[in-house]
């Protein structure tokens, strides 16, 4: 056990949130993110073009962002791993002249913060169930804000999207949710769009078969998710301390199943652990 998970066992837990809020107000200083950021500019493995896009990308992170942990080459990394993503979908589906672009869930904008930059002429709304991080990004990336809820079926945005990105939401849905997540794109996503997600597949399998990661659920549920998903594809463990929140695994075969029930989508492109080398990435567009 770690000396800060001894800490939160042992202390009133007003205390442990109030020591939390200190340590991460100190790791998200201006002077410290800003210099993490230029350690990663300066890395001679940079390709030129990532380079001079982090070179524009704000450095400022929120104390309450979630994503970073105190490591600033990490979160930036992350950051440019995506556009790649982004550029290489949209190069498979020969798409360019993009206006309108949606980012969900935006977070604190880890990733938008560089989609900001990488697609200047286009509008960008920011959407999120945490509404403090909506804030943040309509406030430092001049995003529209729109907040998300629970019933994505009651979620409705007044735009159509020539773009959409969402890393990382899948991964944390049941079945049913994931289903109703995709309708949700597909009725904002515009005529020949592109929609790019993220899953948890393979990689992931194998990091928590390993004991590399547990992804914060309990241990001992962690063989199930698994044999779930070797088994059928599928497999979701809710977090401990969440309800109807929590780990999904989804093979490539699940997710095309899923995504041919629901019809109209194309898929242009997939790439097996492609972002970050985490988490798969694929890239559907609307049929016309």
């Amino acid at each position: 056990m770690s000396f800060v998970q001894t800490l939160k066992r042992v202390l009133p837990r007003r205390v442990t949130r109030k020591l939390g809020d200190v340590r991460r107000r100190v790791q998200s200083t201006s002077v410290r993110t800003r210099r993490q950021k230029e350690r990663l500019e300066s890395d001679p493995s940079l390709e030129d073009r990532d380079r001079h896009l982090l070179r524009r990308v704000s450095s400022e992170i929120h104390h309450n962002d979630g994503m970073y942990k105190g490591d600033g080459r990490a979160y930036f990394s992350v950051g440019l791993s995506a556009i790649r993503c982004l550029d290489r979908a949209l190069d498979a589906a020969q798409l360019s002249g993009i206006q309108r672009v949606l980012d969900m869930p935006c977070g604190h904008g880890r990733v938008l913060r560089f989609m900001v930059h990488r697609f200047p002429q286009a509008k960008f709304v920011a959407c999120d169930l945490d509404r403090g991080a909506v804030d943040y990004c309509v406030k430092t990336f001049a995003a529209q804000g729109a907040y998300s809820q629970p019933d994505l079926d009651r979620l409705t945005l007044p735009n159509h999207f020539d773009l959409i990105w969402c890393g990382s939401l899948i991964t944390h849905l049941d079945a049913p949710r994931i289903v109703k997540l995709l309708f949700f794109f597909l009725r904002h996503l515009a005529p020949g769009g592109l929609l790019v997600f993220t899953t948890a597949g393979d990689q992931v399998l194998q990091w928590m078969t390993s004991g590399q990661f547990d992804y914060g659920i309990d241990e001992c549920k962690i063989p199930l998710i698994c044999a779930d998903y070797r088994a059928g594809g599928y497999g979701y463990i809710d977090y401990p301390y969440i309800a109807d929140y929590g780990i999904s695994l989804t093979s490539p075969e699940w997710v095309r199943t899923k995504v041919h029930e629901i019809g109209s989508l194309r898929e242009v492109s997939f790439e097996p652990h492609g972002w970050d080398n985490h988490q798969d990435v694929f890239g559907f567009v609307r049929k016309q």
